[in-house]
């Protein structure tokens, strides 16, 4: 081989050399850095203690969670108490996920596993966000469809797109995090139940003693007679498992739409006093619980929220039903 040859295969040699450690070197991150069985959030796990605030955005709405001196808050919802139990139990999911199987990384593809960023009317994707105590992001990803035994996730400044071990909801709907048990009270610790219709028709219900089963009529006109002994049984479920639809911060009441004022006083001598009205052609129901009552409630655990008295509340429809009841409703007919 000529001196001359040699030297111009040295050349291609050296040259393919430099390429080949280039293409080494701008491989993407997740080639070398991630592998499969990986927990996704390494560091999330040290900091759940730390951990201030939550973001879910669809697209179409966004719940903001936050802790305060209390407990958990809902931003979005006025500041109403969320479940611990639920924002522990995510947090947790969140650090256990695992890499399991990497998918694509064009962006074209995304929206098929649900991981296009959620700008979209349809909001199936979600964009999470945590936060610790000094405001700085945690974790930041998109979450997408569900598998039987994991969900797709894309971290918001990588290409790359994963199917994890572990399964999470992160759930946009507000009612999935909120504390929307109001209050529960058994049939039983009622003593009196008071229903003051807006056209001044009144019933009037009550038990003498706590283990007497059924309520009766205190108001019965004369020579009128009850469909049966168990006829009023059913409002002392009133206050049983009562939970809402929807919250807002208190509304002010306008006299004309008010339909009904209850009264609920219990054998402890709690008294419950609630207004239901129309707003915008929806019923809601104010509660008015004096301070004793509202401490006594809180001592027996028979009330989820502290501040009842600052709320307005949308309730099923069933229980609106309940207090929709009138007297001549609990009557034989003529």
């Amino acid at each position: 081989m000529s001196e001359k040859s040699f030297i111009h295969l040295l050349i291609i040699t050296f040259a393919l050399l430099i390429i080949a450690i280039l293409s080494i070197l701008v491989q993407p991150r997740f080639e070398t850095k991630i592998n499969k069985g990986e927990v996704i959030f390494q560091d999330l796990n040290s900091e759940l203690n730390n951990i201030s605030r939550i973001e879910i955005k669809n697209g179409l709405k966004e719940v903001v969670i936050e802790k305060n001196n209390i407990g958990w808050i809902m931003k979005n919802k006025y500041g109403y108490k969320v479940k611990d139990a639920v924002v522990k139990e995510n947090l947790i999911k969140v650090t256990q996920l695992r890499f399991l199987e990497r998918k694509t990384e064009k962006p074209s593809l995304y929206s098929r596993l649900d991981l296009h960023y959620p700008k979209d009317e349809e909001g199936n994707s979600k964009l999470i966000l945590i936060f610790n105590n000094d405001n700085k992001i945690l974790s930041e990803f998109i979450l997408g469809k569900v598998k039987k035994n994991g969900v797709y996730i894309k971290k918001i400044n990588d290409k790359a797109t994963w199917l994890t071990k572990g399964l999470l909801s992160m759930s946009i709907d507000e009612n999935s995090w909120l504390e929307t048990k109001i209050i529960d009270i058994k049939n039983e610790e009622v003593k009196k139940i008071i229903l003051e219709h807006s056209d001044n028709d009144i019933l009037s219900v009550s038990k003498k003693n706590k283990i007497d089963e059924n309520f009766v009529i205190d108001n019965l006109p004369k020579d009128e007679i009850p469909k049966s002994d168990l006829i009023a049984d059913f409002l002392g479920y009133f206050l049983t498992q009562l939970v809402f639809e929807d919250v807002f911060e208190r509304k002010q009441v306008i006299n004309e739409n008010i339909l009904v004022n209850t009264q609920f006083e219990l054998f402890n001598n709690v008294l419950i006093r609630a207004t239901v009205f129309k707003d915008n052609d929806i019923k809601w129901i104010n509660f008015d619980i004096d301070n004793d009552s509202l401490l006594q409630l809180k001592n027996d655990n028979l009330i989820e929220v502290n501040d009842i008295n600052n709320w307005t509340y949308k309730l099923l429809d069933t229980k609106y039903n309940t207090l929709d009841t009138r007297l001549k409703d609990l009557l034989v007919e003529d």
